[in-house]
Order: C-alpha cells, then sequence, then structure tokens
C-alpha cells in the first residue's frame, strides 16, 4: 500500500525519470528509433525503484508495477504528441505529461489493489 508520504517520491521519480534522466540521444531519437526509445523508458522506469522499494507491495506486485510503467510509457512516446497542430508550441508537451500521469495513476491503483 503506498500513502499520501510515497505521492511526492512517486512524482519526483516522474520528473527525474523523464527529464533529467533522459539524455540528448534519448530525446532526439526516441520517435524514431524504437532502441533509443527502448533505452529512455528503461531509464525512466528505473527511477521509480527507490520509491516503490519504499511501499510494502510483494515482489510480483513491484514488477507488474514496473512492467505496466514501462509499457505504457513506451506506448506514449512512440506517438508523435509533439506535433504543434493549433499553434500551442507546449500543448504537446503537456498532453504527453498528462497521459504519463494518468499512467502513473493506474499503475499505482493496480500496484495497490488488494
Amino acid at each position: 500500500m503506498t500513502d499520501d508520504r510515497h505521492a511526492l517520491a512517486f512524482l519526483a521519480a516522474h520528473a527525474a525519470g523523464d527529464f533529467p534522466l533522459q539524455t540528448d540521444w534519448m530525446a532526439s531519437r526516441k520517435f524514431d528509433s524504437r532502441l533509443a526509445r527502448a533505452a529512455h523508458v528503461t531509464v525512466y522506469t528505473a527511477a521509480f525503484l527507490p520509491a516503490a522499494r519504499r511501499t510494502d507491495w510483494s515482489r510480483r506486485r513491484t514488477a507488474t508495477f514496473l512492467a505496466f510503467l514501462w509499457a505504457s510509457h513506451f506506448l506514449v512516446d512512440s506517438r508523435r504528441w509533439y506535433e504543434n497542430r493549433d499553434g500551442f508550441p507546449t500543448r504537446a508537451l503537456w498532453f504527453d505529461q498528462a497521459l504519463h500521469l494518468i499512467a502513473l495513476a493506474v499503475a499505482l491503483e493496480v500496484a495497490n489493489d488488494d
């Protein structure tokens, strides 16, 4: 089970994995290269290990949580959400981040489901 004390740790893991831990190589190639996208998603998912270890989840629940995060992040980042279609230059970034946070919320619900 996670509680409010863990919420910030999971949000920090998301921020760390999706921004400072993403190299320029990953960021510039992840839309066109499955290898670059997989590398980014693996580093992103690894950023959650410290937060996941602070829970009382079993190894199976932890593995399910991490696998769901990996797959959902790979899927979201395989799309070209960054295309500027309406003249609002940061819309795509916010849309991308909203999808990632929704996926994180679902992963936490699945991991906490008793």
